[in-house]
């Protein structure tokens, strides 16, 4: 059995043993998509309300330099010792807001490495109010694994990147040609969580347990 194998049941086995969740009913989803336009006042608290329903959480800061601080002092909080992060421009000074001693894993790294990582930085483009969901794409960001495998995804998203709704963010990721801009596009709605393990509600199997977003001006 690979070590990448070995370390994927591993999880399994910890989320079904010491999930809290396990058990107990889902909190309920958000109402089905509407299509509505929504306003721009009202956008970062349906967001924010839409995806604490489904166990994200959500913050508002003023700045990129203090979204950063937030998730250096998230680091230092919990002793974290292995941080992975994309390659998006914004976190290319993150690396000295840490405390000393962090090892930083870039998206380059073998996916042994950010397996083993506790906590993954990524920007994300887009961000759907009434849906609580971020939009990550690859042509502008090298996201995919810094997302998904550590058991914490932090995602830094700017308050003007902010959409109403799903048709607006499905055409924001569209190029002059109007084909989709990006090879892959992902979209993340909460912690991940699955249902097809003996039949109960487990998070974070099959990606991160914690999913928190920093919405900056």
């Amino acid at each position: 059995m690979s070590d990448a194998r070995a370390a994927i049941l591993g999880r399994v086995r910890n989320a079904l043993a010491s999930d809290p969740e396990r058990g107990h009913a889902p909190a309920a989803l958000p109402a089905v998509l509407t299509g509505k336009p929504v306003g721009d006042p009202e956008r970062y608290e349906l967001f924010r309300a839409t995806l604490e329903t489904v166990g994200g959480r959500v913050f508002r800061l003023g700045s990129l330099g203090a979204a950063l601080e937030r998730v250096a002092g998230l680091v230092q909080e919990r002793g974290l010792r292995r941080v992975a992060i994309s390659d998006a421009p914004e976190l290319a000074e993150f690396r000295t807001r840490l405390p000393s001693g962090v090892e930083v894993i870039g998206p380059d790294a073998p996916r042994a490495d950010l397996l083993a990582a506790e906590l993954g930085v990524t920007r994300a483009q887009w961000g759907i109010a009434e849906t609580g969901t971020l939009v990550l794409e690859s042509a502008r960001e090298r996201h995919r694994l810094v997302s998904l495998l550590p058991p914490v995804h932090v995602a830094l998203l700017p308050a003007g990147a902010l959409l109403g709704t799903l048709g607006e963010a499905l055409a924001a990721t569209r190029g002059a040609t109007g084909a989709p801009a990006s090879r892959t596009i992902t979209l993340v709605t909460g912690p991940s969580r699955t249902a097809d393990i003996e039949l109960t509600l487990v998070v974070g199997v099959h990606g991160p347990r914690e999913l928190h977003v920093l919405v900056y001006d």
